[in-house]
């Protein structure tokens, strides 16, 4: 049978061990919110550039080439549905549709 003295000896071995893991969890938790930062940040940079080129996409594919303006309104952000002669336009403002003729003669 240990005596009390041998067991406070087994228990302070046992809590140096427990220190010593303590602080290596410490270092590698804040390594780990380190790297969380990091990653959090090019998240926000990845989604700014996303936003950018939904824009290119959008102004490409919805190109209002000569900037009509919505009659309802007056905004350039049209989105053109048709075009024949006459050019229906959707404006991402108002919602609202736009009619335009297109001179076609130059």
């Amino acid at each position: 049978m240990e005596t009390i003295e041998e067991q406070l000896l087994l228990l302070k071995d046992r809590v140096i061990a427990y220190k010593s893991e303590l602080s290596i969890c410490r270092i590698n938790a804040s390594a780990l919110a380190y790297m969380i930062s990091n990653l959090e940040s090019e998240n926000q940079n990845i989604k700014h550039e996303n936003l950018v080129l939904k824009e290119k996409i959008e102004s490409f594919y919805h190109a209002n080439l000569y900037s009509h303006q919505c009659k309802h309104c007056g905004s350039v952000k049209l989105k053109k549905i048709i075009c024949i002669a006459d050019t229906f336009f959707t404006c991402l403002d108002c919602k609202k549709e736009s009619i335009i003729t297109i001179d076609t003669v130059m």
